[in-house]
Parts: C-alpha cells; sequence; structure tokens
C-alpha cells in the first residue's frame, strides 16, 4: 500500500518563533487582556486608595493605602474612560448593580467629591437619608440618639466654638457652625423641599441630581420653569471625619448623594510616614493589615 503523506504540524509556538511579528501581537494581546480584567476589577470590585489628608486621623494617617470595597453598596459599572490616576477622559454612561446593604451610621465610606467628582473623600458616615442631625457643644445626635464616639475620635482645639458663632462657611448659611450645629434633615428620595424655607437645601440637592437651577428676581427657576417646591430624586448621605477639627466635610459642603458612593474601607495594605525620610518606619508597618471600623 503507498505509504500516506504525514502534514507536517507546527505547533503554535512555533509559529510565534518563526514570525517575531505574530509573537508580538500574540504578547500585546495577553497583556492587554490582563489589563482589562485588572481596570474591570479596579471599576467595579476592589480598589485601591491613597489618603492624602488628615481628616480621618487617628482612624486612618496620611500616607495609608487602602483597599476600598466597591460591591457591597452596589457594584457600579465603569462610568468614565480615561488614563487612571489623571484627569484625562470622560464620562460615560453607568449603572449600579443590586447591593447587599445600603450605607449605614458608622461605615467609613470612599466616595466621589460633590464639588468636583474626580476628588475621592474617605469620611465616616453619620446619618442617612431621612435621618435628623444636630451638633450641640461637639456632641452629635441622631434622630435623637446620641452618636457612638469612633475609638480614634479626636480634637485638636481644646474648646468648641460658640453657639451664638454664625460660621459663614457652614452647610447650609446660617446653620451655626462645626461644634454647634442646627438641627438638619438628610434629604430622602421622594422628599418634597420648599421655598422660601428649604431654598438653600433645595438648590443643592436640585444641583446634585443634574438640574440647572437659578434665582430670578425672587423667583427660583428649575430648568426654565417657575418652581415653588422640588422633589428629592434620590437619597443622600452626611459624613464627617474622625480628626473634627480638622475635617472638611459635610458640615461645609453638604450632603453625599447616592450616585457619588463608592464603597466602604476595608483595611490598610500598605503605609508610608510621607513626613520622615526613608518614609518607611516600624510604626507604619505595624498599620499593614489594619482593619477600618
Amino acid at each position: 500500500m503507498p505509504k500516506k503523506k504525514m502534514k507536517n504540524k507546527t505547533t503554535e509556538s512555533q509559529k510565534l518563533q518563526q514570525s517575531p511579528t505574530t509573537k508580538f501581537l500574540y504578547e500585546a494581546r495577553s497583556l492587554g487582556l490582563i489589563i482589562l480584567v485588572a481596570l474591570a476589577l479596579r471599576a467595579t470590585v476592589v480598589e485601591a486608595y491613597i489618603v492624602p489628608t488628615g481628616s480621618m486621623e487617628k482612624t486612618i494617617l496620611v500616607g495609608d493605602f487602602l483597599i476600598g470595597n466597591k460591591f457591597i453598596y452596589g457594584m457600579r459599572t465603569p462610568d468614565r474612560l480615561g488614563i487612571p490616576y489623571t484627569q484625562l477622559g470622560f464620562d460615560i454612561p453607568w449603572i449600579r448593580l443590586p447591593a447587599f446593604r445600603q450605607p449605614r451610621g458608622g461605615d467609613v465610606v470612599i466616595f466621589k467629591y460633590p464639588h468636583n467628582p474626580l476628588d475621592k473623600y474617605v469620611k465616616r458616615l453619620i446619618a442617612g437619608p431621612g435621618q435628623m442631625v444636630t451638633i450641640n457643644e461637639r456632641e452629635i445626635t441622631v434622630d435623637g440618639q446620641l452618636y457612638f464616639h469612633p475609638e480614634h475620635l479626636q480634637y485638636l482645639d481644646r474648646s468648641p466654638q460658640p453657639k451664638e458663632w454664625r460660621d459663614p462657611n457652614i452647610f447650609p448659611r446660617g446653620n451655626g457652625n462645626k461644634d454647634n450645629y442646627g438641627s438638619i434633615r438628610i434629604p430622602a428620595q421622594g422628599d418634597t423641599l420648599w421655598t422660601p424655607n428649604d431654598r438653600g437645601i433645595l438648590w443643592y440637592v436640585a444641583v446634585m441630581d443634574g438640574h440647572d437651577i437659578r434665582l430670578v428676581g425672587d423667583q427660583l427657576m428649575l430648568d426654565g420653569r417657575p418652581v415653588t417646591h422640588y422633589i428629592v430624586e434620590q437619597n443622600y448621605y452626611f459624613m464627617m471625619g474622625d480628626n473634627r477639627d480638622q475635617s472638611f466635610d459635610s458640615r461645609f459642603w453638604g450632603f453625599v448623594p447616592q450616585q457619588y458612593i463608592l464603597g466602604e474601607a476595608l483595611f490598610i495594605y500598605f503605609s508610608l510616614d510621607l513626613k520622615r525620610f526613608p518614609f518607611i518606619t516600624w510604626e507604619r508597618l505595624q498599620r499593614i493589615g489594619t482593619v477600618i471600623h
């Protein structure tokens, strides 16, 4: 019988060895897939953050590197395309998947700063939608109950600011100061805010909800239409830092909208003392693995 001719079979690796161009394309594709998976995880499940300010000291120190859980409050699809760790890029439509649970009082939350969503802040959640917050001589009450003292809560000023002083930087204007803060209800989805009594809060919430709001004479105009009230479109949250006298938080710039909530701070995976060379100290190494609570 005539012998059958055996076809030469070339393995994929042999082909790559024979073709430098093909090998390059194969490696580039593999690297691209790894990068895409890493970015997808970063955008949806977990993300690493570095803390640049002392507003949460001594719970979280400047130079701590955090791992945040972006899954617990509802995984978000990517909302921006651009170069990571830069402001180069553009926003894209996104959705939030069902949450395991909603943010609750005492959580240390990572969120987008409402006045510049490209910046990310980490603070402690004091109160959620529909709750009433009051601060009297530094003591916080939520719905009439004293709020717990976090383990590393600290005040740097010797005494609280006087009750009669109205800090012009407080939100909303005229609501006291950082140590004596007038009662305020955190907006919840479906709430109705009225003018003129709620004008400052109404204005802020409408802008956060994505509307154009203006004052024409004495008339409030929403998306070009005169309004006397506004129905809140999403839930809001009140945040404060554990380093109460050095924290720029909801007392000064307002509520955090639900859409800006990113995740919960979980633990410290690395820490650098940025004030002391060579930055790595034994005290900072001991912080590795610290659970944030």
